[in-house]
């Protein structure tokens, strides 16, 4: 039964750990090497500038910084920029090439 409870108990931390979506938190600037899942969505979240995002445009070269126009922020979940006004904080995620 003490086995049964611990083994639960591991599920629910490593579950917890890797989040509701796979999402590993990552902690760099979340700048992809643009591999071929990457280069299918484009467009990255920056994770420590939210007025910025990278863009894959040449495959397995590292993306481009860009920028959003003023007064917007990058939503990575619609990926794209949208007004500071709606934009809300989301946890940092690795991008596949970084896992």
């Amino acid at each position: 039964m003490k086995a049964v409870l611990f083994f639960a108990a591991l599920a629910l931390f490593v579950a917890l750990a890797l989040g509701q979506n796979g999402c590993v938190r990552d902690d760099s600037d979340g700048q992809p090497l643009c591999n071929a899942e990457e280069m299918t969505a484009r467009l990255w979240r920056n994770n420590w500038d939210p007025t910025a995002y990278w863009e894959c445009e040449t495959a397995n070269t590292p993306a481009t910084y860009r920028r959003c126009p003023t007064e917007g922020m990058f939503n990575g979940a619609t990926r794209t920029c949208i007004n500071w006004f709606d934009w809300e904080w989301t946890p940092t995620c690795k991008p596949p090439s970084r896992v």
